[in-house]
């Protein structure tokens, strides 16, 4: 599993709407240049509006839904948060936010969930998925990402976004690492593969979204070896957790 930290500029979301339109004959479906038009409009508009947009927690993620804890700090304190917060999820549905708290005059917490639309399928998300972690947000008119993900996903997603014309700097590209401090730095790194894929797919969710043997198959690994994995990082992190010392 690689950890992957990229950060590009806003400001170079003009050229990209502009390389979007000059590529429509050629690999991209009018639906997918459509939804990155959207989707580079909206970043420009996020530039305008804040100073500051931090995802804090990821709760849950994935095509059937999100569910989030951001910090926004507006660049003006006239600006309407909840009339913003509806714009930038105006591509979701079933979306809603609530206000967790008012830090200051024009900073926010807020619980934000919703759903992709169908549109969102325009895009091949098989070139592009890879998993979210923290940090993750849009600082002074500059956005970071951090993604974990195998060495096929990230080329794949680098290709893609660079395909699309966004001038990306790659801040680091490591081997995913955890504190010595947090029970997960006592697993292999199979077992941390295991878990990690396991629990962003939903394999522990109610009811479940992905089975052992998908599970398996998206590893390249036998269902036998993934229950392994599986039995014994679980067994191991609660050992942490009961029996610290």
């Amino acid at each position: 599993m690689r950890r992957l930290v990229l950060e590009w500029s806003l400001k170079d979301m003009d050229p990209v709407l502009q390389q979007i339109e000059e590529t429509k004959a050629e690999n991209l479906s009018p639906e997918t240049i459509a939804e990155l038009r959207s989707r580079g409009l909206q970043m420009i508009e996020l530039q305008r509006k804040i100073k500051s947009l931090e995802m804090l927690h990821i709760l849950k993620i994935g095509e059937d839904g999100f569910a989030l804890i951001l910090r926004i700090e507006l660049k003006d304190p006239s600006q309407n948060v909840e009339e913003f917060l509806t714009y930038i999820l105006k591509d979701t549905v079933n979306s809603k936010f609530q206000l967790l708290e008012h830090e200051k005059e024009n900073t926010y917490i807020f619980f934000v969930k919703g759903q992709p639309i169908e549109s969102s399928h325009a895009i091949d998300h098989r070139k592009i998925t890879m998993y979210p972690v923290m940090p993750l947000g849009i600082k002074d008119g500059k956005v970071k990402i951090t993604l974990l993900g195998d060495n096929e996903q990230v080329k794949q997603f680098l290709e893609f976004i660079g395909g699309i014309g966004i001038r990306y700097r790659i801040i680091s590209l490591m081997d995913a690492k955890f504190s010595p401090s947090s029970p997960v730095s006592s697993l292999t790194d199979k077992q941390r593969e295991a878990l990690i894929l396991a629990f962003t797919l939903g394999y522990f969710d109610t009811p479940r979204k992905i089975s052992s043997e998908e599970l398996a198959k998206k590893m390249g690994i036998v269902h036998s070896t993934l229950a392994v994995h599986l039995r014994r990082a679980e067994r191991r992190l609660l050992s942490e957790v009961l029996n610290p010392s």
